[in-house]
């Protein structure tokens, strides 16, 4: 019953080449991989999805001509683009680039899902979050027809990748900081959530199984196990969570601010 979809990261991508990186891969993967004929590929309103990360970040390369010239070749193709954009597409500054033809490109993309990790590091700051961008993003994609979906994770955390930083950067609080996000996502009206991340170690946001104690963590490197909190926990429990959110945001559930007891 698992689906799939194709992202593209394009950090690092030389922007010299990023055009024809990204149009070119596409073309393999859909006429001689046929990604996309596969009964599993993840559709979104009867199209296939393929998701593009990083276009306007002020870190990240292209420019508003490249970004558009990739969503409307996918687009025209007959795909549903999802564009992951900086935390302040709709205000271009901080993190986004504040070219005013950026907020061109962010609107011709099909979804919106901005990155929101690191952006917080509470509830008190996931509340804020909420009223201050969640709420006015949700706003204004309704009004052009767009579709939303915000980002929530579960902690964060430099200390897989630099043994130096502190192991709990943005505490994971046995799930209620998670939970809080989830939350506030399905209470502020929006339908769609995208979670960060599966798999990810370095920035400690992996939400698959994972070693509960230190007594099980690998004898070389340096990693957090799921108690750090102080609250013991069994190793599947972020997964476990994360399908308890899924049933709150389909409606199968209460939506309710209270995290599950035992998911």
């Amino acid at each position: 019953g698992r689906v799939f979809g194709i992202m593209y990261d394009i950090s690092g991508q030389p922007a010299n080449t990023l055009v024809a990186t990204l149009t070119n891969d596409w073309s393999f993967l859909v006429n001689t991989m046929k990604v996309t004929s596969s009964p599993r590929y993840q559709r979104h309103r009867g199209k296939p999805v393929v998701a593009i990360w990083g276009f306007g970040f002020t870190d990240r390369p292209g420019t508003p001509q490249d970004a558009l010239i990739v969503i409307n070749q996918f687009k025209a193709a007959g795909f549903t683009v999802l564009g992951g954009v900086p935390t302040y597409w709709r205000t271009l500054n901080n993190d986004s680039q504040t070219d005013p033809a950026w907020a061109d490109v962010y609107r011709a993309f099909d979804i919106i899902s901005p990155w929101a990790v690191g952006r917080y590091g509470d509830n008190p700051g996931a509340d804020g979050f909420k009223q201050n961008l969640i709420g006015p993003d949700l706003a204004l994609t309704r009004s052009l027809g767009l579709d939303y979906m915000p980002v929530i994770f579960p902690g964060f955390s430099w200390h897989n990748l630099f043994s130096t930083s502190p192991p709990n950067g943005i505490p994971r609080n046995a799930g209620h900081f998670y939970w809080r996000q989830a939350y506030n996502a399905v209470s502020a009206g929006c339908t769609m959530v995208y979670g960060a991340m599966f798999d990810e170690m370095d920035e400690g946001t992996a939400m698959f199984k994972l070693a509960p104690t230190p007594a099980e963590l690998p004898a070389q490197g340096t990693f957090v196990p799921l108690n750090l909190d102080g609250t013991n926990l069994p190793s599947d429990w972020y997964l476990r969570l994360a399908g308890a959110a899924t049933k709150m945001i389909r409606g199968d559930s209460a939506v309710t601010a209270v995290r599950p007891g035992n998911p």
